[in-house]
């Protein structure tokens, strides 16, 4: 009917922002098992306890301090957005398909609540891990040729469309 246009417009525009916040988590993941596989082939310098590999010219990237801790904030940032996204698909689910009208209302109002903020969260911390995979990879993260700029740059426009993040 007349006078719903905002209504409508917000519904539509909740999902596209579920859709962005999973994108960026999913950006977040790929770079994170880049970044991964990156960090044990790649071979510089000696740990900080000695030679690890004593055979190698030099020990995987895998074994620095601060390879480590940004291996690992990216994998807290997935793991965390994965329950996330989950815990807010399950009200959706509730919202939808709840046979308790209470249960509905309430499991909608979080959704209507969270929807923007799971949106600002998730592609921040894709982004944020897109960044570290870029940095675990030194210049070879930079360059074209191994992908994860890519998801960098993917990742970056997420914070921009479907309302900019703020």
């Amino acid at each position: 009917g007349p006078h719903k246009g905002m209504r409508a417009m917000f519904a539509m525009m909740n999902d596209a922002r579920l859709g962005v916040g999973i994108q960026g988590l999913g950006l977040g993941e790929s770079a994170y098992q880049a970044a991964v596989e990156y960090a044990k082939d790649r071979q510089q310098g000696r740990s900080l306890n000695g030679a690890q590999y004593p055979d190698q010219p030099a020990d995987p990237l895998l074994v620095h301090p601060d390879i480590r801790r940004m291996l690992l904030t990216m994998r807290a940032f997935t793991e965390g957005g994965r329950a996330l996204a989950i815990w807010i698909g399950r009200n959706i689910d509730v919202r939808d398909r709840s046979e308790d009208p209470e249960q509905r209302r309430e499991a909608d109002d979080l959704v209507q609540l969270l929807t923007p903020l799971v949106k600002s969260y998730l592609s921040e911390t894709g982004h944020d891990a897109a960044q570290m995979a870029v940095q675990v990879y030194g210049g070879h993260g930079y360059i074209r040729e191994n992908g994860v700029e890519q998801y960098a740059r993917d990742a970056r426009i997420a914070m921009i469309y479907e309302g900019a993040n703020g």
